[in-house]
């Protein structure tokens, strides 16, 4: 391969290696006494390595306690890994500096606003702390509250909205910034029927025309096959399965056999893709 082609070449989406992520756990009061000097530990992701081509969306599954959110935080940056690196469009993801791209995430949506401020209120503070300010927020703010369907509601306060609109308001705030990287978990989670067909076909319409790449943590499977091109399964912190969403409907005809396959055997398989 000659230099010139090795330079064209686009990085891939992600690149994470040997990446493990271990807590501490917290001492009950008979353990400080008894024993002061030792600790637990808990590893909620272990030797995970898998790498997201260049226009990939990944899709991350499995049981609730298997290491989804933790593994998003860590691509987020808004963990650092005990162990193993993570490269995100070629930028590490372990606080050795300041990445030259944006990462919009959204992982709760219920804790994450000022309840007693109204929709474009919140969207214009969270946009301060994006470095967008005066006629650039206000018309991100128009755009984003129009795209996911509450432009009704942009001076409502957020204690007046419901789940959906809330949820909605969140992802909002997920792209408001126009991130090269969109972090989702459980995106429609709250909304109904009609509204998950709606943002879905939104979401997609977006990350279309921004080339940006999607990680998207959910327990549905029509969801993952509808956004994603990839799909992962982890369990109990281990990367089960690596495939792309084709090769695994055209060999179990859906996500839902693939995963329930995969969970059911829990044996390690890797496959390229």
């Amino acid at each position: 391969m000659s230099v010139q082609q090795d330079i064209d070449m686009p990085q891939p989406a992600i690149v994470a290696e040997g990446l493990t992520m271990c807590y501490r756990v917290p001492k009950r009061y008979r353990e400080y006494l008894f024993s002061p000097f030792t600790s637990r530990r808990y590893t909620a992701l272990s030797d995970f390595s898998l790498e997201l081509p260049a226009g990939g969306a990944l899709a991350v599954l499995g049981p609730n306690g298997s290491g989804k959110t933790t593994l998003l935080r860590l691509i987020a940056g808004l963990l650092y890994p005990t162990h193993g690196t993570i490269r995100v469009r070629g930028h590490l993801s372990n606080g050795g500096g300041t990445r030259p791209f944006c990462v919009g995430i959204v992982l709760n949506e219920e804790r994450s606003f000022y309840w007693r401020l109204t929709g474009r209120q919140n969207l214009e503070f969270f946009g301060c702390l994006d470095n967008l300010f005066g006629q650039n927020v206000r018309e991100r703010c128009d755009r984003v509250l129009e795209m996911v369907g509450l432009a009704h509601a942009t001076d409502v306060r957020v204690s007046d909205y419901s789940s959906g609109m809330r949820q909605r308001l969140a992802i909002a705030r997920g792209v408001l910034a126009d991130p090269a990287v969109l972090i989702l978990d459980e995106p429609t989670k709250s909304l109904d029927p009609a509204g998950v067909v709606e943002i879905r076909s939104r979401l997609r319409d977006w990350l279309a025309a921004r080339n940006a790449t999607l990680i998207l943590a959910t327990h549905n499977m029509a969801e993952a096959e509808e956004l994603a091109s990839h799909v992962c399964v982890l369990d109990k912190g281990k990367l089960l399965a690596y495939e792309t969403v084709e090769r695994a409907r055209r060999q179990y005809g859906d996500l839902a056999s693939f995963y329930a396959d995969v969970t059911q055997h829990k044996e390690v398989s890797h496959v390229g893709t």
